[in-house]
């Protein structure tokens, strides 16, 4: 089997023996990291057995594959600056009449007495290299004029005004095994520029469902995509090596580090399978009504989980180089239940203060959330949240963390003032002496806790409070559950209290609980 090699040059030379072709983008996978990855195709002509791809800017380490058809394999490909015709758009008057020949034209020139006449006929010629113009006038005569004399251009027909221009560029010089008139390729590659932002909208339905709904901002700061499969990729994929770039792209001696490249630069172009590209469904209504907006939409984007990563196909869509574009991904409803949470610490810390100090007037906050089930066939990546009420009103702005399919999410609405928390302890019982450690003697002291719950909505709400001590707890009313975390303070261990109170509207609530906490004695 013959060997397949790439060679690195950087030689600068100039060459217009082939021409260059672009490939197509045909498809486009987004990650949310700011990485994209691409697929171009297309037919290449062949001089010689040889043809000309220009490089990417920027490709990201070992993401670069060029994959051709069986019948034509890649011998070796060199990477080298090069000369190509490039098109731009006409800057000038010269411009415009090389790239405008057989077009009728009007042009405007200077006498000797600076006065100005106008000449219209047939543009049949300008040669750049002494700036002379030749034109066939109405009356069959051929008139020729200096570049300097001409004041304007008008061309009676729509102009043409892209220019093939000399451009160096950075090019792929891929030599084939067998010589044909051309050769299908596939080239792709990851790289930075293109990125997508995901966001979400709540809109409350009822007391059990709401709205979900999740849109996808895509930036293209790279280049032009036409008409290709765009995918959007949800999950935390692997990339060792970040945005280190491949070492062909640069025209300087590749530093060696960490491994991470042989002294001996081989890279085999094998045909490799491209990932499939299913396509998507155009986000259809099931329930449309312009009227009752109440009455939301439902639609769903088709998608597919690979691994870990699931990934959303939004179909054939065309994104012009810097520009952005917004794409719905879907909207359903889910059930969610109003929760209330506090978190009550160790306001007293009687182990490091050996002193009770109760606060009558302080106030501990309750935060009301919205706890969601995601019912979904996706899962929810994360995302800034936008809430409104059944009137549309706004309600709050949180965050989605990522959520899989079949798990629950927190999203926080506001501070409930209409619940108050009060907590208060006291010391019940004193065992002195209770531990020797070395010359350290530790007294255990008793503490009974009381935490007051008042709900003064004219609503029924659920509590979730979770108090925590550097102590360990011996008893918890209303079944609370105890969990200990581990860490320690002293000899003390750091003890959480969870409780789940339903609270009825205007009603109050009275739950205790009891620990022991060890500290110096004398």
């Amino acid at each position: 089997m013959k060997k397949i090699s790439l060679i690195i040059s950087v030689l600068l030379i100039t060459s217009s023996m082939f021409s260059q072709s672009n490939l197509k983008t045909s498809a486009l996978n987004i990650f949310k990291n700011g990485t994209y990855f691409i697929v171009k195709e297309g037919t290449v002509p062949l001089k010689d057995k040889k043809a000309k791809l220009e490089i990417p800017k920027g490709v990201l380490l070992s993401t670069f594959w060029l994959t051709t058809t069986k019948d034509n394999t890649i011998d070796k490909v060199i990477f080298i600056n090069d000369t190509i015709k490039k098109n731009r758009v006409a800057a000038s008057i010269p411009d415009l009449l090389s790239v405008n020949k057989g077009k009728r034209v009007k042009l405007y020139f200077r006498l000797e007495n600076n006065n100005y006449l106008d000449i219209t006929g047939v543009l049949q010629e300008y040669s750049r290299t002494n700036n002379l113009i030749k034109l066939k006038t109405d009356d069959g005569k051929t008139s020729y004029l200096q570049m300097s004399d001409i004041k304007q251009l008008i061309i009676d027909e729509k102009p043409n005004e892209n220019v093939k221009a000399d451009s160096l560029a950075y090019l792929a010089n891929i030599e084939f095994l067998k010589n044909s008139e051309n050769a299908n390729m596939k080239m792709v590659y990851m790289q930075t520029g293109i990125q997508w932002i995901p966001s979400y909208n709540i809109k409350l339905v009822n007391e059990k469902e709401l709205q979900l709904e999740m849109r996808a901002l895509v930036e293209n700061y790279m280049e032009k995509i036409d008409n290709a499969d765009l995918t959007l990729t949800v999950g935390d994929p692997y990339f060792r090596y970040g945005r280190a770039t491949e070492p062909f792209i640069n025209n300087y001696l590749t530093a060696l580090t960490g491994g991470m490249m042989s002294p001996v630069n081989r890279y085999a172009f094998q045909n490799m399978a491209s990932p499939s590209y299913a396509g998507a469904a155009i986000p259809a209504a099931e329930e449309a009504n312009a009227i009752q907006y109440n009455d939301y939409t439902t639609y769903s984007t088709e998608g597919e989980k690979t691994n870990d990563l699931y990934m959303y196909n939004l179909g054939k869509v065309s994104i012009p180089r810097n520009s952005k574009a917004s794409f719905l991904i879907f909207s359903q409803k889910i059930p969610y239940k109003d929760v209330y949470t506090v978190n009550i610490g160790d306001v007293i810390n009687y182990y490091s203060t050996n002193y009770i100090n109760n606060d009558p007037n302080r106030k501990f906050d309750v935060f009301h959330s919205l706890k969601l089930e995601n019912t979904a066939k996706n899962p929810l990546t994360t995302a800034p949240v936008f809430i409104m009420d059944e009137k549309l009103q706004p309600l709050a702005q949180d965050e989605i963390k990522y959520t899989p399919v079949g798990g629950d999410v927190s999203v926080q609405l506001s501070n409930a003032v209409d619940v108050r928390i009060k907590n208060t302890e006291e010391e019940i019982k004193v065992q002195e002496k209770a531990k020797v450690e070395g010359k350290a003697v530790y007294n255990k002291v008793t503490i009974k806790g009381t935490i007051e719950v008042n709900n003064l909505q004219d609503k029924k709400i659920n509590l979730n409070l979770y108090k925590s001590v550097n102590a360990r707890v011996t008893e918890a009313s209303h079944n609370g559950v105890v969990k200990k975390s581990g860490r320690y303070s002293g000899l003390n261990p750091f003890t959480q209290v969870n409780w789940e109170i339903p609270l009825e509207q205007n009603a109050k609530v009275e739950i205790t609980y009891q620990y022991d906490v060890f500290v110096y004695g004398k």
